[in-house]
């Protein structure tokens, strides 16, 4: 499970952001529904961000997604020789040349795992591993001398620092030459850090339609859409024969097909269908079947699933509706966990039965909310809910107005928008 991810001095982050998943303790809302406990941590199984446009939330879904392709990656022959390709602050003389931070703690097999490099575009400056707050390794690389110290729980891997590259992650070489535990944690940040674009659906495509293969898997996903209220009666997923001669990518390729009823003057049902489903379906119905799969597998097995611009083509009950997926003991027994960015407020002003207390209370609790604005120096700050406090000092309440308050200004993280119709009248008025 993920607690935290940490950036500093990459894209638009100047300064350490950190979005925590631990919940807060003066947090009292939903804590049946919304919060689990992993190595006696109590962590939040869904976890929000908004701001403006170009506030940098699509920057830290990217920091991530950096973080694990350069974990999994680093160390390959075949990237030996080139430059790292990652980018610092670079509207400051001073970031400009120095190395971007990233950090992850997370939850494995009940044990809390800390786990942090600094990289700059030709090497790793410096590295680090801790286990239960007690120190594996570390790394301390000048471009001269590359010096990694090793603790005696990580002992397996004494002579593995000779085999490892300037321009490479120790822990990556130490998952190459075969040590359990190293490959352990590059294991999880491979399968259970799951990172995807909501904007851009056509790649998780071929992913949902390979899960269609499992009866179990098919009937979740037709599930999944039937309550996006689509009405597609079936789905059937035909793999098309694979030339791997013109399909250098060797990705499987398949046909989908939707199947609606057909009525009668009277209502009544008389026959079905089939259409293709990329021709016929709208772009919504698309997005929907393209995340299907991810958020299917992500419930099934306890994953961490990060979506960029969830809301993208979607109807706001359909988005509310993947939240409520997570924020419940019922759908969610193995505490998956959701971040994702959005645009869509109507999250934060709806309501929800509790049994527990049989009071309505608000679908996300303060410190599942985030919100990213930029500074005057174009710099992203990323803050909780939780954490703001007002002018005269008060922290927000659990009953506050949240849509209202947001949409208002109260909490930043909103565009300043100028006078477009004097804009598109040349500054000339009416």
């Amino acid at each position: 499970m993920l607690v935290s991810f940490s950036v500093e001095n990459f894209l638009s982050f100047k300064d350490r952001q950190t979005l925590d998943m631990t919940a807060v303790a003066t947090c009292k809302e939903r804590q049946l529904l919304n919060v689990f406990k992993a190595n006696t941590k109590p962590l939040l199984k869904s976890a929000v961000v908004y701001g403006a446009n170009a506030s940098g939330k699509t920057n830290f879904v990217s920091a991530l997604s950096f973080f694990k392709y350069f974990i999994v990656n680093s160390s390959k022959d075949s990237i030996s020789s080139e430059e790292i390709h990652v980018v610092p602050f670079l509207l400051n003389k001073k970031t400009q040349e120095l190395p971007s931070k990233f950090e992850i703690e997370f939850i494995m097999n009940e044990t809390l795992y800390r786990y942090g490099f600094c990289v700059t575009n030709k090497l790793v400056t410096q590295e680090w591993l801790f286990q239960n707050n007690k120190n594996l390794f570390l790394r301390e690389n000048s471009g001269k001398d590359d010096i990694i110290q090793i603790k005696k729980a990580w002992g397996n891997a004494i002579g593995l620092e000779e085999r490892t590259r300037a321009n490479a992650l120790f822990l990556t070489v130490c998952a190459q030459f075969a040590m359990p535990q190293a490959e352990a944690i590059i294991k999880w940040i491979s399968n259970n850090l799951v990172i995807i674009s909501g904007a851009h659906p056509n790649n998780l495509t071929q992913y949902t339609c390979s899960q269609m293969s499992s009866d179990d898997y098919n009937e979740k996903i037709l599930h999944f859409l039937r309550n996006a209220d689509m009405n597609i009666v079936k789905l059937t997923v035909d793999q098309l024969e694979n030339n791997y001669e013109q399909n250098s990518t060797n990705v499987e390729k398949y046909d989908i097909y939707s199947s609606h009823n057909v009525y009668d003057d009277d209502g009544e049902v008389v026959d079905q269908e089939v259409f293709p489903f990329n021709l016929f379906e709208s772009l919504g119905t698309q997005k929907a079947f393209a995340l299907a799969g991810p958020i299917s597998n992500a419930l099934n097995k306890g994953l961490v699933l990060v979506v960029d611009e969830l809301d993208s083509r979607l109807h706001p009950i359909f988005t509310r509706r993947i939240v409520s997926l997570f924020n419940s003991c019922e759908t969610n027994p193995k505490n998956a966990q959701l971040i994702f960015n959005t645009h869509d407020t109507n999250l934060l002003s709806y309501k929800v039965y509790n049994e527990e207390t049989h009071k309505e209370e608000n679908m996300l609790r303060r410190d599942q909310v985030y919100f990213a604005e930029k500074d005057f120096i174009e710099a992203t700050h990323i803050y909780s809910l939780i954490e703001f406090k007002k002018k005269k000092g008060n922290k927000v309440r659990n009953d506050a107005s949240f849509e209202k308050d947001y949409l208002s200004g109260l909490y930043g993280a909103i565009p300043f928008i100028g006078d477009l119709i004097q804009a598109s009248n040349n500054g000339k008025g009416k």
